[in-house]
């Protein structure tokens, strides 16, 4: 085994494989595998193999898409052999209207991935597979392009190729520690010897958390059992001229495919799911599986046996029961690893044959510093240990059950909550709000009342609407205040700190103390990495403010260019709680807590300094997301309650009303307001997302040269402001697809129902050319075809009246 490498990747299954060989494709083939067993022998080897292009996430969507062009022409291509992907279709079987909403949804995203999809009838399915009972359904989805293919065979096509490049693999060689160097380089402990690496990428799939530990890092994943049973042959099924559909049921919980002349049934039992191992693996573990516990499975498979009726005539000749890690969203780990430098995670797959072209995804990130795609859903970082061992095992349990239960907007479900919270949380439970989580982070959606207490799950409005737009009338009309707590906050001080930041921010900082500016960091190679709101204190004191979501990568990316400037850097996340005092009275309100000057002359927008309300130090901010004047009180958690009480008293007689998420997006929406993660992501810069305003190109900051190219090359995407001119009860929740007179022309990035100005309103990336205001466009949502048409300026308040005053 070599001494040195570029990269030692550990664990040889489909992701660890993928990523080898898609190393070589990017130029790096000083590679090397070490697995502890041989190549496939964790989950790889006993997987069903399923590649379904039905996916809810974009992103997974764009590489599910990519794996099976990967493994059925790419793969062929290269070697020269004959292709082992089984393209046999899919269908997909709902039973409830509202399924049938979310099949629309879906549809509507795979338009922009380049996936066949569309529904079929009973009789077009019944002919497509006429092995199945589909009299009770009430909508079938067809996917002809999707199949199934043998795990081992691709994994090991791909080892050869990755080693005719250069790549080496080490099997039946455990690594036992990992030593971090002095030269920021890694020292990997195995049985066979040591090797140094610059990179190290844990793909150790169920053994990937005690991989972490050799470098005190953390991977939030669990693993659980799931079984699939092969049957006996049948003569019906020998006597097909075409192999049976992949075929899953929502009702049974099941995939259902051919395997031979028989059936291979894989259910994921919706109640009675097991953990195994949840404190590590014995290192011994590999090729192993446990006894079938089809007892666990009987009240799907009885399902099965109602829908298949010839499974009823079958015996069972082999029961597949192996560990698949679940993570607790249920999707992957791909990234940097928090408070390390090219350290990678690539793991937590529950369907990581499908997902194997990840390693494309990664390879880039690797080599390029930026990928092809938005990774924020699939980022390691999006956790952090907060999401402890009864947080994962609650949630993967809850993924695992719930991994053919139907999708909805406003689900809201309670499995492992709450374990991030507002010091108002409590309070504001108790006069009603309905919480939603981000990152783990409880926030307030909305305010149940005491005719609605909760909402039926829907693609539409729900009985929350009219509440929602009760909120958006008190703040527009009088004052809202709404918890902010779940925002990320960073203090950056030192003799450098203007030049550090300067150097990240693609706009020019604020000139003046305590003066508010909104910027953008961007990668190299010109990716929007975070969306950042400055607060100059002086020049060597900043505060920064982001999403939530990304509060561990954006701390991250400070860390990791300040090497040569002197500064510190703060994160006051959890330390800092705050509300947003918003709308016409809340300068009134506001004024009766404080002796600060709040005038517009004293306190004017984008200033921020501190003041005292009651006996506390807050810092104030005169912005508010929501269009309206107002200022954000920021301050520690402790002092939270006694403000918000206080500002509740005082603005009671001033009609001051708690408002939540849902009312704040809306407002937002209507300001032409863009947000990270929705219309700033990885793979587009400031350019495309039409926030020139805040790009200074006569400076260099990081990527500033590509951005310059993409400027000059001409841009191929450009956000688009959408206004609706139907009135269809329902929203585009971002991903479905816009037409320009029947042509496809972009992605929608996401929407929502202004209550200000009575009508629907998106962001959407298009074609530059269909950008022009006025242009009429046409969005596949999940109750039908909507109509609408592009707008440049802002639906409410053009020119900032409210906001100046």
């Amino acid at each position: 085994m070599k001494t040195h490498a570029r990269v030692v990747i550990i664990g040889g299954g489909s992701l660890g494989v993928n990523l080898m060989y898609h190393l070589c494709e990017e130029g790096w083939s000083d590679v090397l595998l070490i697995e502890k067993g041989e190549l496939t022998s964790g989950s790889t080897w006993h997987a069903a193999g399923l590649c379904p292009n039905f996916n809810g996430n974009h992103t997974l969507s764009k590489i599910h898409e990519y794996t099976i062009k990967l493994y059925d022409e790419i793969l062929p291509k290269k070697t020269g052999l004959e292709s082992s992907f089984h393209k046999t279709g899919s269908l997909r079987v709902g039973y409830t209207e509202t399924e049938e909403q979310w099949f629309r949804n879906v549809i509507s995203k795979s338009n922009h991935i380049g996936c066949s999809m569309y529904f079929v009838s009973k009789k077009e399915a019944s002919i497509i597979n006429p092995l199945m009972n589909f009299d009770n359904a009430r909508c079938i989805l067809y996917t002809p392009n999707d199949g199934h293919v043998d795990p081992t065979t691709v994994v090991t096509q791909l080892a050869q190729l990755a080693k005719k490049d250069g790549a080496e693999i080490s099997t039946f060689n455990r690594v036992t520690d990992i030593n971090v160097l002095s030269t920021g380089e890694y020292e990997v402990v195995t049985e066979s010897g040591n090797v140094v690496a610059q990179h190290v990428v844990n793909a150790a799939g169920c053994f990937s958390p005690q991989v972490a530990e050799m470098v005190n890092s953390y991977v939030p994943l669990v693993n659980l059992q799931h079984q699939y049973l092969i049957t006996e042959n049948h003569p019906e099924i020998e006597k097909l001229s075409k192999e049976l559909p992949v075929t899953r049921d929502s009702i049974a919980a099941s995939y259902i495919r051919q395997e031979g002349n028989g059936l291979l049934i894989g259910p994921y039992e919706t109640r009675g799911s097991k953990p195994w191992a949840i404190n590590g693996l014995d290192w011994s573990f590999d090729r192993e599986l446990f006894e079938g516990d089809l007892g666990r499975l009987m009240p799907w498979l009885e399902r099965c046996m109602d829908i298949v009726p010839l499974f009823k005539e079958v015996g069972i000749s082999t029961v597949i029961n192996g560990l698949i890690t679940h993570t607790p969203d249920d999707n992957l780990l791909v990234g940097p690893v928090k408070d390390l430098r090219n350290f990678w995670n690539l793991c937590g797959a529950s369907i990581g044959i499908a997902q194997g072209g990840i390693g494309k995804y990664l390879a880039q990130w690797m080599v390029h510093d930026q990928t092809d795609l938005n990774m924020a859903s699939l980022d390691s970082r999006r956790f952090d240990r907060w999401a402890d061992q009864k947080y994962c095992i609650t949630r993967a349990i809850e993924s695992y059950e719930r991994m053919y239960a139907m999708a909805v907007p406003n689900e809201n479900r309670p499995h492992g909550r709450p374990i991030r919270v507002s010091a108002l949380h409590t309070l504001l439970a108790q006069k009603g709000a309905v919480h939603v989580v981000n990152t783990g982070f409880e926030k307030p959606a909305w305010f149940a009342t005491s005719e609605v207490r909760e909402e039926t799950q829907t693609w539409g409005h729900s009985e929350a609407h009219e509440i929602v737009a009760n909120e958006c009338k008190a703040v527009e009309e009088f004052c809202g205040i709404t918890d902010i707590s779940g925002t990320a906050k960073f203090r950056i001080t030192g003799k450098d700190a203007y030049s550090f930041i300067d150097n990240l921010s693609c706009n020019k900082l604020p000139s003046q103390d305590d003066r508010i500016g909104l910027t953008l960091f961007h990668a190299k190679n010109g990716g929007i990495m975070a969306e950042q709101t400055i607060s100059r204190i002086n020049k060597n004191e900043f505060i920064l403010m982001g999403a939530i979501s990304s509060q561990v990568k954006d701390y991250q990316w400070l860390e990791w260019h300040s090497d040569e400037y002197d500064v510190t850097i703060e994160d006051l996340t959890e330390e800092w709680g705050g509300v947003l005092l918003t709308g016409p009275n809340s300068r009134k309100i506001l004024s009766q807590c404080t002796t600060e000057d709040l005038s517009n002359d004293s306190f004017p927008w984008l200033s921020c300094r501190t003041i005292k309300i009651d006996s506390a130090e807050i810092f104030a901010m005169r912005v508010s997301y929501a269009g309206e004047l107002g200022w954000e009180l920021h301050m520690p958690s402790w002092q939270l309650i006694s403000i918000y009480e206080s500002l509740m008293d005082i603005g009671s007689d001033l009609g001051l009303k708690d408002f939540g998420g849902q009312a704040f997006n809306s407002m937002r929406m209507e300001k032409m307001y863009r947000a990270y993660g929705n219309e700033f992501t990885e793979e587009i810069s400031a350019l495309e997302a039409g926030m020139g305003r805040f790009l200074d190109l006569e400076r260099n900051f990081i990527g500033s040269d590509n951005i310059r190219k993409r400027q000059s090359n001409g841009l191929v995407i450009q956000l688009a402001y959408l206004v609706f001119d139907d009135h269809l009860p329902a929203e585009c929740f971002g991903n479905e697809a816009v037409f320009h007179n029947g042509e496809l022309s972009g992605i929608i990035t996401g929407g929502a129902y202004g209550h200000r100005v009575g009508h629907s309103i998106a962001f959407a990336y298009l074609k530059p050319e269909h950008c022009k205001h006025g242009t009429e466009l046409t969005v596949e949502a999940s109750i039908g075809t909507r109509k609408c048409h592009v707008s440049v300026n802002a639906a409410y308040d053009i020119d900032n009246t409210k906001l100046r005053i």
